[in-house]
């Protein structure tokens, strides 16, 4: 009994373990952050992420970084292993890889449940090719529903970052970063890790189901509407220009949910109908294409030469910012997704963006921008938009989708 008791108060006495400096932490678990390089089938570099080593010769990453991948390799500095692809849920935008001969430890994986908002978290990626990069911040939210949601967190992260580890102060790895909201300050997400233990049997089902054409509950059948509607799993990839500098910045469209008409990107951070009209934007990170949206959207599924229309609205992405734009239909034209020709609607927006600063009244500034709208996807292919906000001189911004990863 005594030795019962003795044992009880060591336990009480050490109290929960203790967060690790950031120096210690890092070197607990680098080791275990590789970067992930993919090629075409000419051997043609085409993207770069992250992956965490989970168990002996296994390593995650986010599905979006293999796209249109033939091959893809781990590497840390000058050590590269040739890998495959073991398990894929597209849906979840998790895929596990293996690789041969592999002898880097697994990360330690935080309990389920345990992620709380306010807790310092650090994550551990390869942000634009800076290999084993550590940024550190607090989780900030828990957003989606129960069993579906996903970890918002300020650490910091970048393209490259994808497929990299979120991980708590402990060292165990709490999710795998995913996106970062653009321009949305320290909007940063990852998918929870305790989804890692669902992969081989979700990778089962997605399978069967790509093979059926259908699992019975709607998943991998397009959204009712139209033949070209989304698909579950789909990422609709786009690319955000800035047309002053240049700087091109990957933006991506996730389909998480078929809710009958409804279609949920991103969980939930985009809603649209099967038709492509625009429901709601809670998450924008396609710059004016998404912050100056209309309702409904920029495109419509009843459009014909010569149409117009006027538009009166604050924009989602801030209270402060009104529009009053007219839109004119030019006509049809023929761009190239993927190199495969798609037409399009060529529709002119112009008029007057107002913008408020402190309590001062909204004052006005021109915005105009030119979209090209795909009746048979039944989204926005391109958009171009010009505008002027403060004294900070006219903004250019160009957003284009480049693929379909299906």
């Amino acid at each position: 009994m005594r030795t019962r008791v003795l044992c009880l108060a060591a336990l009480l006495a050490a109290g929960p373990a203790a967060a690790l400096e950031p120096d210690v932490l890092f070197a607990k678990v680098s080791g275990s952050v590789w970067a992930i390089r993919t090629f075409d089938a000419q051997s043609r570099p085409l993207s770069a992420g992250s992956a965490v080593v989970i168990a002996p010769g296994r390593l995650v990453t986010n599905c979006h970084v293999l796209a249109k991948a033939s091959s893809f390799v781990v590497r840390q500095e000058n050590v590269a292993y040739g890998a495959t692809l073991e398990y894929p849920d597209p849906q979840r935008d998790l895929c596990q890889v293996k690789v041969a001969n592999f002898t880097a430890p697994p990360v330690a994986l935080a309990p389920a449940g345990s992620a709380r908002v306010g807790q310092r978290v650090y994550a551990i990626g390869n942000p634009r090719g800076l290999e084993n990069t550590l940024n550190d911040g607090i989780l900030s939210g828990l957003r989606g529903e129960e069993g579906e949601r996903l970890l918002q967190t300020t650490a910091a992260i970048a393209p490259g970052s994808s497929g990299g580890g979120l991980f708590d102060s402990e060292g165990r790895l709490l999710g795998i970063t995913t996106f970062a909201a653009k321009d949305g300050g320290s909007l940063n997400f990852a998918v929870p890790a305790e989804w890692l233990a669902e992969l081989p049997a979700r990778a089962k089902t997605a399978l069967e189901a790509r093979t059926s054409g259908a699992d019975g509950n709607g998943r991998g059948a397009p959204a009712a509407g139209r033949p070209g509607a989304p698909r579950l799993g789909e990422v609709f990839e786009y690319v955000l220009i800035d047309g002053l500098t240049g700087t091109r910045t990957p933006v991506l469209y996730r389909v998480d949910r078929i809710d009958g008409e409804n279609v949920s990107f991103n969980q939930g951070g985009r809603v649209e109908k099967a038709d492509g009209r625009v429901v709601s934007i809670g998450a924008p990170i396609g710059g004016a294409f998404e912050t100056a949206s209309p309702p409904g959207g920029w495109g419509r599924p009843d459009l014909s030469a010569g149409m117009r229309w006027s538009a009166d609205y604050v924009g989602p992405g801030s209270d402060r910012l009104r529009y009053q734009l007219d839109a004119a239909v030019l006509g049809t034209t023929e761009l190239r997704v993927e190199g495969a020709p798609l037409a399009a609607w060529r529709i002119a927006y112009t008029g007057w963006m107002y913008v408020g600063v402190g309590s001062t009244a909204p004052a006005p500034h021109p915005f105009s921008a030119t979209v090209f709208y795909s009746a048979e996807l039944g989204r926005v292919v391109k958009f171009d938009a010009e505008y002027r906000r403060g004294a900070a001189g006219i903004n250019r911004e160009a957003v284009e989708l480049v693929r379909i990863q299906r």
